[in-house]
């Protein structure tokens, strides 16, 4: 008899097993769902307002990278968006007419040249990423507190998560 219990368990145990897999299956599908829509809301409203920039999607993706990296040489810069250097020195050039980025010496080596962004730059990325918020905060508004504090958390918690695989890819990125 206590086989028979031992299996029963068992069996028990591995259906447990299947409903929890299946009922994760399920939230991260409805969790992707929910990433997306809220992703392309966003940007459809946003594309207006990028328009304002006037500026081309290479060069808000070397301002965001400076941001993010600081100064960095143009090779750098090249290397980090998979781009050629000649395609990467003609968009460098294109934000420093527009101020948006300055050209400076190495002080470890004045042969090399160190792209960062300027002021303008700066403010110039704070705009890129505020740029839908309004819409954000029109439906936070919707909300009632109690509702909004479980949504916060939530996002939270993903923030968290995604703190978390940044640093395993990181990790593994610098083991390769």
């Amino acid at each position: 008899m206590p086989c028979q219990d031992f299996e029963v368990k068992l069996v028990h145990l591995g259906v447990n097993r299947i409903m929890e897999d299946s009922r994760r299956q399920e939230l991260t599908e409805r969790f992707v769902a929910a990433a997306e829509y809220l992703n392309r809301q966003t940007h459809l409203h946003r594309l207006d307002e990028w328009e304002t920039l006037d500026m081309t999607i290479p060069q808000l993706k070397t301002l965001v990278l400076l941001e993010r990296k600081g100064a960095l040489r143009m090779g750098s810069i090249s290397m980090y968006l998979g781009r050629a250097l000649s395609a990467t020195t003609t968009v460098v050039d294109r934000l420093v007419e527009k101020k948006l980025v300055g050209r400076s010496s190495d002080p470890d080596d004045r042969r090399v040249v160190l792209c960062y962004l300027t002021d303008m730059g700066h403010d110039t990325v704070d705009r890129f990423w505020r740029i839908g918020n309004d819409r954000i905060k029109m439906v936070s508004d919707l909300m009632e507190p109690d509702q909004l504090e479980v949504v916060v958390r939530g996002l939270e918690f993903i923030c968290t998560a995604d703190q978390l695989a940044q640093k395993s890819l990181e990790s593994t990125e610098s083991k390769s």
